[in-house]
């Protein structure tokens, strides 16, 4: 509970030195890099937390694989940017993530102001891959931006873990 009031307050003053924006740019290409600026402010603080959250746990990687999953997380919620998403409504999601499924779909499915929010957490994931098609990043960072919600792989699930640790 005190983690979601501390990220609650977070949303409404993510801080990000200059440090950070060096370290993501140097760990993403110019294409990646112009998908992580697209993000809001507090999506950029929460990639960097998830993607210094992969640093600190450094399994047995390939270098190849580390790089895919490092620039994943740093753009696994770029689909976001596609719509304008307001604080209650992020709090919203994280409150719903908590309900049955059933109450979900029932909900995303409706016309209500709170079908939206739903969608837009349902969705992004694939708009994220398709911002990432067309910025030409490799197969790999595309599939991990799809699947972070619902991981098919075995990177896919480490960067699930990541992506609900913050």
């Amino acid at each position: 509970m005190y983690y979601r009031v501390y990220q609650f307050i977070h949303a409404f003053f993510p801080h990000i030195d200059s440090a950070e924006i060096k370290w993501a740019v140097d760990n993403l290409s110019p294409e990646a890099s112009s998908l992580f600026f697209q993000q809001s402010r507090p999506e950029q603080r929460h990639a960097l937390d998830v993607a210094k959250s992969l640093m600190n746990n450094q399994h047995d990687f390939t270098p190849s694989d580390f790089q895919n999953l490092l620039t994943a997380a740093l753009l696994h919620d770029c689909g976001k940017s596609v719509v304008s998403i307001r604080l209650w409504q992020r709090v919203f999601i994280v409150l719903m993530q908590k309900m049955p499924p059933r109450l979900w779909a029932h909900l995303e499915s409706g016309s209500t102001f709170l079908a939206l929010p739903l969608k837009i957490s349902t969705k992004h994931p694939i708009w994220g891959e398709n911002l990432a098609w067309k910025a030409g990043l490799n197969p790999a960072i595309c599939r991990l931006i799809r699947e972070h919600h619902k991981p098919q792989t075995d990177l896919g699930c480490i960067l699930e873990r990541a992506d609900n640790a913050h």
